[in-house]
């Protein structure tokens, strides 16, 4: 997290600009961070801070406490709307998909996106994420999660779980599947909750790397690991 050493990480971030005037940069750090240090955002963005990644996750306070995130929902919008006064665009990254996921869950997602115009700048893929239980995971631990626990998988490294709501794994796989494809938000809004989008800003500063850590591979990224 760049902000876990916000002085540090001014002087930094002031130094490079001095050095390379013309050169931009992201970060990534936590959304509670973001409101904490609401004071770095101007030199940041001065110096050229495009846009933060930080992981929103859900917007079930609930879940996010059992995940020990740090954050709420509203702490979420908070943090979206402090970086864009500044001109920084939020890059949320999502957890769409955990034990607890109902379809009213995934639709209070879909209306944060929306309602705060965030589809240009969630990579579709975060839609289909399930929660990762790698060897170790703290969560493991965890009372809340015990009933759904399923057993370690070696082939895929990690303790599988399945939903409360058998529904949310057929849910998770047809999304997987549908932005594999090339599904957009659109698309997925669609099979979550039937709603309408509006169109979305485009264009917006972003990796050129798509996946992120936290996301299992896709079918077609394990048959080429098999083909291999």
């Amino acid at each position: 997290d760049f902000l876990s050493g916000p002085h540090h990480a001014r002087r930094v971030v002031t130094a490079m600009h001095e050095t390379f005037p013309t050169l931009t940069f992201d970060i990534t750090t936590k959304v509670e961070l973001v409101l904490r240090h609401a004071d770095v955002w101007p030199t940041f963005a001065a110096a050229g801070c495009l846009f933060v990644t930080s992981a929103v996750e859900c917007v079930d306070d609930d879940v996010l406490r059992i995940l020990d995130k740090g954050h709420t929902a509203k702490d979420a919008v908070a943090a979206i709307e402090l970086l864009r006064e500044h001109g920084i665009e939020p890059r949320p990254s999502l957890l769409p998909f955990t034990p607890w996921t109902t379809r009213q869950s995934l639709v209070d997602l879909t209306d944060l996106v929306a309602e705060h115009d965030l589809a240009g700048s969630v990579d579709p893929v975060h839609w289909s994420i399930r929660l990762l239980l790698p060897d170790g995971s703290l969560l493991l631990d965890v009372p809340e999660i015990q009933p759904y626990l399923t057993g370690y998988d070696a082939e895929l490294l990690g303790t599988q779980w399945r939903s409360a709501d058998p529904a949310m794994d057929d849910l998770q796989r047809e999304i997987a599947a549908l932005v594999e494809d090339g599904g957009d938000f659109a698309d997925v809004r669609r099979v979550i909750s039937g709603k309408p989008t509006p169109p979305w800003t485009t264009g917006r500063p972003h990796l050129t790397e798509t996946w992120f850590c936290c996301a299992e591979p896709t079918s077609v990224q394990r048959a080429t690991l098999r083909g291999a």
